[in-house]
């Protein structure tokens, strides 16, 4: 049964039962089944260095399932090779083709580790590209699913508790870094509320936030219109109730998916990255905040996600942050 299909059943039957408030929330916090996102390298992790991992927390038993992979060392690659990735991206009026190559005299500039969270109806193997960069750049990566996304068993709850088994995660993983080797958290759209969550980890240095998601409920009204057209158009008038009702069920509040509080309050440097057409993260809620620890950049008429890869130019940038931690 394709996915038309059995979203056609699940709207029918939630009529009969109990309205399209429960189909939307259903559809919410299953984001894998009607709303995921296409990965950018089709290759099989493992055949690209990656192994896959699970990690408990010792507290709460709740489990995150994760790929990591090694920096590239030059070493390795014969004269003339490279690494490189070259992705297009649709989204919010403009078509985005970002490309980046990377030479082996180029790698190790950076060691540490960073960790890469996905956005909403993402999961870890999404990040695989960005993960490219940032080996290249010399760092060890991590990239775990997010809750209810990819192979994680745990609840959905809108990226907003995940923190907590990451940060013990990110404990046991700094008894093997280096002295002077810094954790930078890296988020995409919805990983960056558990990206900012983060900064308040003893074991996280520093945040990258790309495409920061707004607080859900405002998120959500610009979102399906451009991810899902005809779902939004079916639930136009019943956005609130519908993430009201999901999040009554996950047990979250509005707040929790906010992230400016955390951006106000974090003695830990950031960087936020936007673009000037995304409806989704628009530079101009997060205006307001002015902690000094705040770096900003807009990437001028980039898709939503095409922010989670970056070309030769936006690299540089991020670079001239990264080397002044």
């Amino acid at each position: 049964m394709n996915n038309k299909i059995k979203l056609v059943f699940l709207i029918v039957f939630a009529q009969l039962l109990s309205g399209c408030t429960s189909i939307g929330s259903y559809i919410i916090s299953n984001p894998d089944l009607y709303l995921s996102e296409a990965e950018f390298i089709k290759a099989k992790p493992e055949e690209i260095g990656f192994t896959k991992h699970e990690f408990c927390s010792h507290n709460s038993k709740e489990c995150i399932q994760y790929l990591a992979a090694p920096p590239y060392l030059s070493e390795n690659f014969p004269v003339g090779s490279s690494v490189y990735y070259n992705l297009h991206a649709v989204g919010n009026g403009v078509e985005n083709t970002i490309s980046h190559t990377m030479t082996p005299n180029t790698f190790n500039r950076f060691k540490g580790t960073a960790l890469l969270l996905h956005g909403y109806g993402g999961k870890k193997e999404v990040m695989i590209a960005t993960a490219i960069y940032f080996r290249a750049l010399g760092m060890k990566v991590i990239i775990p699913d997010l809750f209810g996304h990819g192979e994680s068993l745990e609840k959905f709850a809108f990226g907003s508790k995940e923190h907590r088994v990451l940060s013990q995660l990110l404990s046991q993983l700094a008894n093997k870094k280096g002295d002077k080797e810094l954790t930078v958290v890296v988020g995409h759209s919805m990983g960056t509320l558990a990206a900012s969550n983060l900064l308040s980890s003893e074991y996280v240095d520093a945040a990258i936030l790309l495409a920061p998601m707004m607080r859900f409920d405002l998120a959500a009204k610009e979102y399906l219109p451009n991810k899902a057209p005809k779902l939004s158009s079916l639930f136009s008038d019943r956005v609130d109730d519908i993430v009201t009702h999901t999040m009554n069920e996950a047990s979250v509040t509005l707040e929790e998916t906010d992230l400016l509080i955390n951006l106000i309050e974090s003695s830990k440097p950031a960087l936020l990255i936007n673009s000037n057409v995304d409806s989704i993260s628009p530079p101009s809620y997060f205006s307001s905040v002015n902690n000094k620890q705040l770096t900003k950049l807009i990437f001028e008429n980039r898709a939503h996600s095409s922010l989670m890869v970056f070309s030769q130019t936006d690299a540089s940038k991020i670079e001239k942050w990264l080397f002044g931690l």
